[in-house]
C-alpha cells in the first residue's frame, strides 16, 4: 500500500476507525494489548509516554529492563509489524525514555478537539468572543461521542475522562455563555423584538 503523500484518519470520539482516503483499514487486530498500547499512544493530553507509564499502564509493574524487555517483545514489535503491513508505515518513535506516535501523517479527531478547545480559551482569555464561539462550536461538532468506548486501559481511561470534563466545562459551557451574552445584547438591542418572541 502506498500511503507515502496519504494522511491516516483516527476516528476516536464515540468510535474507534482507521482509514487512509476514506478507507478503513486495521480491522484485524492481532490482539487486545497491540490494539491497546496503539490506542493509548493517540491520547492528545500526552505528546510522549515514559517506559515507566507504559509498563504500568499495560503490564501493571514499573519499567524495569526485563519489563521493558517484555513489553517490546510481546507488544511493541508485534503493534509495528501490524502496522507497517496495514497501513504501510511504522508511525512508532521510541527512544531511551519513552515513546509516541509521529503524528507528521496522522489526523486524530481528538487531537483537532483538544487544539480547539485549547484555541477557543485563548480567545476567551483575549476577550474575543466571537472567535472563541466559533472554536467551542467546532468543538462541539467534533465530539461525536465518549474517547474510544470500550477500549480498556489506564492511559485511555484517564483521557476519556479529561475529554468529558473539558468538554461538559469549557465546549459546553463556552457554547452556553456566549448565547446567552448573545441573547442578552439583541435584546437590549431589540427591545421590541424580544417582548414579541416573549
Amino acid at each position: 500500500m502506498n500511503t507515502h503523500e496519504t494522511t491516516l484518519e483516527i476516528e476516536t470520539l464515540g468510535r474507534f476507525g482507521i482509514s487512509i482516503d476514506g478507507k478503513p483499514v486495521a480491522t484485524e487486530w492481532p490482539y487486545e494489548p497491540v490494539k491497546v498500547l496503539f490506542c493509548s499512544l493517540l491520547s492528545p493530553l500526552d505528546l510522549y509516554f515514559s517506559w515507566d507509564r507504559i509498563c504500568r499502564s499495560m503490564l501493571g509493574v514499573p519499567v524495569t529492563r526485563s519489563s521493558k524487555h517484555q513489553l517490546e517483545e510481546t507488544v511493541i514489535r508485534p503493534l509495528a509489524g501490524f502496522l507497517t503491513k496495514e497501513i504501510g508505515f511504522n508511525p512508532l518513535v521510541t527512544g531511551p525514555e519513552g515513546m509516541r506516535i509521529d503524528q507528521q501523517r496522522i489526523h486524530v479527531d481528538a487531537t483537532e478537539f483538544y487544539n480547539t478547545v485549547l484555541e477557543g480559551l485563548r480567545q476567551l482569555s483575549l476577550s474575543n468572543r466571537a472567535a472563541a464561539y466559533e472554536k467551542f462550536t467546532r468543538a462541539n461538532m467534533l465530539y461525536a461521542g465518549s474517547y474510544l468506548p470500550g477500549i480498556p486501559g489506564k492511559i485511555i481511561a484517564n483521557t476519556r475522562i479529561d475529554l468529558e470534563n473539558l468538554y461538559q466545562s469549557a465546549v459546553m459551557d463556552g457554547v452556553r455563555q456566549t448565547a446567552i451574552r448573545s441573547a442578552h445584547r439583541i435584546s437590549r438591542r431589540y427591545p421590541a423584538l424580544t417582548r414579541r418572541i416573549v
